[in-house]
Formats: C-alpha cells, structure tokens, sequence
C-alpha cells in the first residue's frame, strides 16, 4: 500500500525544500508527474495532490498544456508571432475529416493565421517526420493534432515536450496522449458508446455485440461506455460477440466479414465503432442473407454523410464535426494569447434515429 498518509507531504516538502536551496527558481518548469511519481515510489494522484497544494499556496502555477512552474508567474509565452499554425491529422479526403478541417481552417484563416496542413495516415513514423520537420523551422505560433493511434505506446512524446520547452501551445482534437497534459477538444467518446448500446437496450434487444478500434482510444472510450450500459441493464460482456479491429480493417472489412458474423451467430443487435464501419457491415450481412435490421439492429457513430445514404439508412450518434473544428482552432488561439486558458471541450453526442434499428425477432439464428 503506498504511503498515503505522508507520500504527498514528501513531495511537497522536497519541492519546498529544493526553492529554499535554490535548485528551483521563480519560473523553473517543474519535473513531470510521471518524472516525480518515480523518484518519490508513489502514484502520479499523489503527484497531483501535491502540486495542487503547492497551487493553491501560489508557490507554483500550472499552465495548460505547458506544465507547471514554480511562482506565481510561469516563463514567459512566446512574443515573436509568425502568424502561422501547423495542423496534423490523419486523414483528409473521407469520412467525416474535411468539415473538421475546414472549420480549423476558416477559423485560423479569419484571424489571419496561416494554415500548415499535414497528415499522418495514423501512422506514428509519418507523425514523427512530421513534428521534426515543424521544428526543424520553429516557425510556428501553435500545433493543432490529432493523435496518430492514440490507445498504442507512442515513440514521438519528447517530440512534444520540445515543443512545450519551446513555448509552443499545443491543443489535440479527437484524443489525446494520457502521458501529456495538453489540452483536447473531442466527443465524449464514452458516453457515445454508452448512448449506442441504449439504443438497442430501449428496442428489446439483449443479445448485443459489439465491434470496436483497438488503436485508437476513442474505441477504447466507446467500448468503455458500451460496457456501462450493458452492466445497468444487467446484461453480461466480454465474450465473443465483442471484435476489435484496427485502422486498415476499419477501411475494408470484406476479408474478416464471415469471421466477424461468425463471432455474431447468437446477436441480435450491434454497436459498430463508427458509421464507416456499420455501412460496410450493412452490405457483409446482406450478402450472407442476414437482413438489417429484420434479423440484426446495427447503430453506428459519428452521423457521417454516408449513414443518411446507406441502403439502410443507419441508426447513429451525432458528431459536430465542422463546429470541434472551429471549436479547437478558436481554443488554441486563446491559448496563444494567454497560456492559462484551458481548452479542453467535451462535446455531448445527440441520437439520429434512421432505419437501422427494430426490436428482435422472438428467436434469431443467423
């Protein structure tokens, strides 16, 4: 059992210490929580209780998405502007990705910034080059991300801690990294997935599936929020009817579609990471003779373009898509003029009923 009782004060006690010593001066960037969690043996909630203390008594300061400080005044932010932001995502020309983008753009654009725009194909080699190239430059005022397989081991964090040495602000979009503190303008990923399986728990439907994206945590947080619905209604998880798929699959489901209605063969409803995925699961159904939604209720998320034109139009969750775009440029610009700004924002998804979804038959075998 960790040393509860005395662990924050050892660490409040050292950060005290180490400013009557001089080690840390007024505007020193404080050691990590994960730096400090390790020296001192305890949990990084330890750390946090600390350092909030530490806050409170105006002996440090923390500053969003750059770190904490020791005074009440941390480093100065940058002064020189190059009226330039770099954005990286992972993808552009599908999906529910050009109206994120052009709400960031038109946003920078209309506070005379210009727009540096990358993308990683979420994959963490092309993110890589990507960050390097940025600094290789220094000629940016703010970095807007999208993580590249958020719910993986990243190689690129120190890549991101140079840019927060550097004074840069940085704000992600649709996830983040847990190891670093920026800020993150997303949808509540958990209670997406919570409102998805609720859906079908509202029709009747008790034997539920679910097909979910292990390399990113947005699949990690619907599946969080799919398990809570099912455990209040008292229904069991984790078995079969659960698939996990990556970001290729996500693209064409046809080679693994027999093997994902064989985890299926008992279900009668399914929640499907997002509508990319539902629609292609509209058609690998059809083509085995199972008919959506007669025979198996999908929802998917994200109220893409392509639910409303599916052949069955699906049952989904609302994304603001162009409106978090905007909304995480306009929060990255208030951090660029003034570091404290939080900007997180965590937007609540809406239900659009389509044609997806009906109440099971008495007894289904597919």
């Amino acid at each position: 059992m960790e040393r509860a009782a005395g662990g924050y004060r050892q660490v409040y006690d050292w950060v005290q210490g180490q400013i009557a010593s001089g080690a840390l001066k007024e505007g020193d960037r404080m050691p990590t929580e994960k730096e400090l969690a390790e020296r001192f043996g305890v949990s990084r909630q330890t750390i946090r209780h600390a350092t909030g203390l530490l806050v409170e008594e105006k002996v440090l300061t923390r500053i969003q998405g750059s770190g904490t400080y020791i005074g009440c005044i941390a480093k100065p932010r940058r002064t020189r502007r190059s009226m330039r932001i770099a954005v990286i995502s992972t993808f552009y020309e599908s999906y529910i990705f050009p109206p994120i983008l052009r709400g960031i753009e038109h946003t920078l654009s209309a506070a005379g910034y210009a727009v540096q725009v990358s993308f990683t194909d979420n994959r963490t080699e092309r993110e890589r080059r990507i960050l390097q190239q940025i600094l290789s430059g220094d000629e940016v005022d703010g970095l807007l991300v999208e993580p590249s397989q958020s719910a993986l081991p990243n190689p690129n964090l120190p890549l991101y801690e140079e840019f927060s040495k550097r004074h840069i602000p940085i704000l992600f979009f649709h996830a983040s990294y847990p190891e670093l503190p920026f800020p993150c303008v997303r949808m509540d990923d958990a209670a997406m997935g919570e409102q998805a399986a609720k859906i079908l728990l509202d029709h009747g439907h008790k034997k539920i599936g679910g097909i979910f994206k292990s390399d990113d945590r947005q699949g990690k947080l619907r599946y969080q929020g799919f398990l809570k619905a099912m455990a209040e209604a008292g229904l069991p998880t984790g078995g079969p009817e659960i698939v996990w798929i990556d970001t290729q699959e996500t693209k064409d489901l046809a080679p693994i579609g027999a093997y994902v209605l064989s985890r299926w063969q008992n279900v009668t409803g399914a929640v499907c990471y997002n509508d990319e995925v539902a629609v292609q699961l509209v058609d690998i159904a059809e083509r085995a003779g199972i008919l959506v939604p007669e025979d198996l209720s999908l929802v998917g998320m994200d109220d893409a373009n392509l639910a409303g034109v599916c052949r069955v139009p699906l049952t989904t969750l609302q994304h603001p898509k162009e409106v978090l775009g905007e909304k995480a440029a306009e929060n990255l610009l208030r951090m660029i003029d003034n570091p404290a700004f939080d900007g997180n924002v965590l937007f609540a998804p809406k239900v659009v009923e389509r044609e997806s979804v009906t109440s099971p038959k008495e007894d289904i075998s597919l």
